[in-house]
Order: C-alpha cells, then structure tokens, then sequence
C-alpha cells in the first residue's frame, strides 16, 4: 500500500479495485527532547497505513512542508518553516495530479495543526473544487476523529506522545525530557501512555476508515 514501493501493475490494480489515496502531512519540528523531529509527519503516517489496511487504497511517503512552526514563536533547534504560499501551491498539485493518476477518493491527513498551515490547505481544496475538481476531497487534521475522547490537539504533550508511544515504542525517550520546552499541553511524562495512545489511534483510524468508505460510495453512485 505504500505507493513508492509499488510497480506500475500493482499500482494500476489498486486503483483499478479501491481508487483511494492517503497523504499524511506534517512538518519538521522541534517536539521536546524526547520525540522526533519528524512526529508530526510519522504520527499520520502511521494512521493512514492502518486506515489502507481496512479500506484498500495507497499512501503516500510522508509530507514533511509546515507553516506557522515553533520556528515562528522562538528558537528551536531544527525546525524547518515554510511559506503559506508553497503549502497552499503543493496542497492544489497534489490534488489536481493525484486525480489525473486515477484516484477518486483523497485523504490529506494533517499532523501539523498551525490554524493557518490548516488554513491553506483548505484554501487549496477549496480552489481545486472550484477548478472543477472531482475527487472527493477529505482534509483535517487526525484529532478530527477523536475530539469525544478529550484530543483537541497538543504539541509533544500527553496526547502526541500517547499516541507516538503507541505507533512507534522504540522512539520515545521521555527519561530525556528535563524540560517542558516546546511541549504545550498536560505534562505527558505525568498524562501519557501508550494505552491512551492506542485508544486514540483505534478510534481515529476506524472513524477515519468509515468516512473514507462513505466518499467511496459516494463516487461509485454518481
């Protein structure tokens, strides 16, 4: 399901069979001592390729484009910030080639919440439907699918670590977080766990699966 591991054949049949497609989304940024640097991207990754598991399609290697990062609000260490412009720009080729490739049904999974990085990303969907796009387009940041579960969104704190503890044990290092620098949000080395962090992941991945099936039947009624 991974789209770059993939040959042309196998790549036809799929969407031939499940024409949906997942693009997990993030940034390069500074997330406290103990996460990566690349969380944000990796954290929808991870989701994704279990939402492909129980809805068919590919995914896309991760995104790694962020506007309004830390790198905005102070100095931290290797985060890379990029333009409004260039997300909206990336955000409305993806869509209008990855419809030209054949899919019907696009996931753009954001794991980034900067409001106006998620600002320009809907700008995007919203000018290619007004280009005559036809995909059905599903762009939100994952925390869409689990509000009822008290995740609104943090930053390297207990529900970002809860669920990177969950996708990826062997890379969270919370003995090395001295500091709740660049964390916002309840203290995770007191609030998080991976057995939150499965919870979470469970319910965005099968809520996120049920709505993705929804967009399928959608296109196969029209």
């Amino acid at each position: 399901m991974r789209m770059e591991f993939m040959l042309p054949r196998e790549l036809r049949d799929e969407v031939g069979r499940r024409p949906i497609v997942y693009v997990p989304w993030g940034a390069m940024e500074w997330h406290g001592e103990h996460l990566p640097l690349g969380q944000d991207a990796l954290k929808v990754y991870g989701i994704c390729l279990r939402a492909a598991e129980r809805t068919g399609g590919v995914v896309l290697p991760p995104i790694y484009v962020g506007y309004e990062t830390l790198k905005l609000y102070g100095d931290y260490p290797f985060t890379l910030e990029f333009s409004r412009e260039l997300v909206k720009r990336l955000a409305l080729e993806l869509l209008q080639q990855l419809e030209a490739a054949g899919f019907k049904v696009i996931v753009l999974l954001c794991g980034h919440y900067g409001r106006r990085h998620l600002e320009a990303i809907r700008e995007a969907v919203e000018e290619y439907r007004a280009g005559g796009g036809r995909a059905r387009v599903l762009a939100v940041p994952e925390y869409e699918f689990a509000r009822d579960l008290g995740y609104h969104g943090d930053h390297a704190a207990k529900w970002e670590t809860s669920i990177f503890w969950y996708l990826y044990p062997s890379m969270v290092h919370l003995e090395r977080l001295r500091e709740l620098r660049g964390v916002y949000g309840e203290d995770p080395r007191e609030h998080a766990s991976r057995e939150l962090g499965e919870k979470a992941v469970k319910a965005i991945v099968e809520r996120l699966a049920e709505e993705v099936e929804k967009l399928l039947k959608e296109v196969e009624e029209q």
